[in-house]
């Protein structure tokens, strides 16, 4: 299983049955993708110290276990699945987005996957409008790293840009080796095809911002209160961001760490999508010590929606605990 191409659609990915168009295919096919409306929460509103924040859902995708995790026996896998009340044949990913609003800025980070894989992804552009949100109003767009579920929701389906008035950001590193005339992944555990077009991807998106994008060095201030934290591993130039405000703060964290439990309880585990997978493992790693060591409050993308909480040790492994939910949020 992985990404293919196809005559008539172009660059496609394919991962449990989800197919991903090219920008240029999106504007040639007809009719668009229909999206249900969310009959669920779809917007969950908090604050981090003084700015205002908003967890959006871009959606959820599904892929098979042996997909996800394919060096990991699965036996094991289906076991740690069954354990925690979940599906043995099928990893849910949540797409969680954050809005926020500081003293400055109106701000995403990451955008969602679009219209890039499928039906059941694609509703951050409603669920902002649903919220109040209005595209037009965000003025900067950070990007962890560049996967097409991270940043599929730059451009509509006619491959114009969706926050036309943004700046965007993403590290030096990140830009340097998907934009490269050559991208080598050898590491991955990918096959080949589905690396070619994640690479395709990533050229065409980032290619249609190319002028509005500012490139960082890990371990930048990006904007005031929002700081680069080095998560390189799922990708080269992956990035993570603590944000801040007075005594409060929040680690948006990018792809670390996906799933609650085959990542969290076995951290040990290689994972398919990430470029090279060792330093995937080791990544990961240093996160679950550093925010476990420090108690850090943690906006995860792919975890059960709102994808807030916190990780906590148990033994050699890890567990999640999500937030309380909490109804009394005053805009």
């Amino acid at each position: 299983m992985g990404l293919v191409a196809t005559a008539t659609l172009g660059v496609s990915l394919w991962l449990g049955g989800l197919h991903v168009p090219s920008a240029t295919a999106l504007a040639q096919a007809e009719p668009a993708l229909d999206r249900a409306t969310p009959t669920n929460a779809t917007t969950y509103r908090f604050t981090v110290g003084d700015y205002k924040a908003t967890v959006v859902s871009d959606g959820t995708l599904s892929f098979p276990v042996g997909f996800f995790v394919p060096n990991a026996d699965p036996e094991a896998a289906a076991a740690a699945l069954a354990d925690n009340f979940l599906p043995t044949d099928n990893v849910l990913a949540h797409l969680n987005v954050l809005y926020l609003e500081t003293d400055e800025h109106r701000v995403l980070i990451d955008t969602g996957a679009g219209n890039t894989f499928g039906p059941t992804v694609g509703y951050l552009a409603g669920n902002l409008a649903a919220a109040g949100i209005a595209p037009d109003t965000i003025d900067t767009v950070i990007i962890t790293h560049a996967h097409p579920d991270h940043i599929g929701g730059i451009l509509d389906a006619s491959g114009s840009p969706v926050f036309t008035n943004a700046s965007y950001y993403i590290s030096e590193p990140e830009w340097a080796f998907w934009m490269a005339p050559t991208v080598d992944m050898p590491n991955a555990l990918s096959d080949a095809d589905t690396q070619a077009s994640t690479v395709a991807v990533a050229k065409e998106w980032l290619g249609a911002i190319a002028n509005r994008t500012t490139r960082f060095a890990l371990g930048d201030e990006i904007i005031p209160g929002v700081v680069s934290v080095a998560s390189v591993g799922h990708t080269p130039g992956q990035s993570s961001y603590l944000i801040t405000s007075g005594d409060d703060s929040l680690l948006a964290t990018g792809d670390v760490f996906f799933s609650d439990p085959l990542n969290l309880e076995n951290p040990d585990w290689e994972v398919a999508f990430d470029t090279d997978p060792i330093e995937g493992v080791a990544a990961r790693k240093r996160l679950l010590e550093m925010v476990t060591g420090d108690r850090r409050k943690l906006l995860v993308p792919h975890m059960p929606f709102p994808g807030i909480g916190h990780v906590r040790a148990q033994g050699d492994a890890y567990g999640w605990e999500p937030i309380v939910w909490d109804f009394g949020f005053e805009a």
